[in-house]
């Protein structure tokens, strides 16, 4: 530790309070010490650390939906780089979800709790506050937010006739989004999937058997796009002269064959949700949430009805 200290031009003890995130150093003085001792290759030993600071340097990060790589990799590489190790779980379906939460298998192991692209129930959030730690929830903004963004685009382009595609489980009270927007809501026009490719060429299946198609369709999901985009192409359908596509989730592969999506600095994102976690671990120990923010970028899927 005298040996960083001297490197970095600080105290020994400036040198152990960055190093175990212990209130009393600037952000700045924080990362150039985790700097100058990962050049130097310096750890420091959990198990000495853990005992005289009561930190278990472990963080678990719940997520229900792993297609938000860039978010999960922002968060997951700032923990690294501020020396703590990651507990994953991968709360997909309902039967994951509910095990967890009727064990909680965290019992005294982690420092904190960040929940990523996962809205907590009252007793799921009841389960974690008894841990004792500060949790920190990273809220998509609520899918109606995105949602608005996309349908007022294409009402911007003279769209009336759109489609929404949800998730499965999902229920359709997104359908008031629209009715808000002055849209008239057709039912065969609200439909489900899973989030797959696949999933998006049935629902293309299902719109091209209605007894007409509609101008314009929204996905939540970005494969789901893909497949109806994929789908529709393989009919003879040109986008966006027959059918105008957006998805709300933005992903590599809707920029790969543009299509128009609501995006956000995922990995920006996740790495600021954890500065504000750390923080709350380091000082006041409060749980708290992030909200994600949004914005549209436009791109070839979409056009003027």
């Amino acid at each position: 530790m005298s040996d960083v200290a001297r490197a970095a031009g600080v105290s020994a003890a400036t040198v152990s309070r960055a190093l175990r995130g212990e209130p009393g150093v600037s952000e700045a003085t924080r990362r150039y010490v985790t700097e100058v001792a990962k050049r130097m290759r310096y750890a420091i030993a959990r198990d000495a650390s853990s005992l005289a600071g009561g930190r278990r340097y472990a963080i678990a990060v719940l997520t229900g939906d792993v297609g938000r790589g860039d978010l999960l990799a922002g968060a997951e590489g700032a923990l690294r780089q501020a020396g703590f190790d990651v507990l994953l779980y991968v709360l997909g379906d309902d039967d994951a979800r509910t095990g967890f939460f009727e064990d909680v298998p965290l019992g005294r192991r982690v420092d904190g709790v960040l929940a990523l692209s996962i809205t907590l129930a009252e007793h799921e959030a009841a389960a974690l506050a008894e841990l004792g730690v500060p949790v920190l929830t990273v809220d998509d903004g609520d899918l109606r937010s995105a949602l608005r963004l996309a349908v007022g685009h294409l009402i911007d382009l003279g769209h009336r006739d759109i489609a929404l595609v949800l998730a499965v489980g999902v229920d359709e009270s997104y359908d008031e989004v629209l009715v808000a927007l002055g849209l008239e809501i057709r039912p065969e026009w609200t439909l489900w999937s899973s989030p797959t490719v696949v999933g998006g060429e049935q629902v293309a299946d299902a719109l091209l058997d209605g007894d007409r198609l509609p101008t314009a369709v929204v996905s939540a999901s970005g494969e789901v796009a893909l497949g109806v985009f994929m789908r529709l192409r393989r009919d003879g359908r040109r986008i966006p002269e027959d059918l105008s596509l957006v998805s709300l989730d933005g992903q590599d592969l809707t920029r790969a064959v543009g299509i128009t999506a609501v995006e956000g600095a995922l990995r920006e994102e996740g790495e600021q949700a954890v500065a504000e976690l750390l923080g709350s671990i380091r000082g006041n120990g409060e749980s708290s949430v992030h909200e994600l923010s949004w914005q549209l970028a436009v791109r070839e899927s979409t056009g003027r009805a």
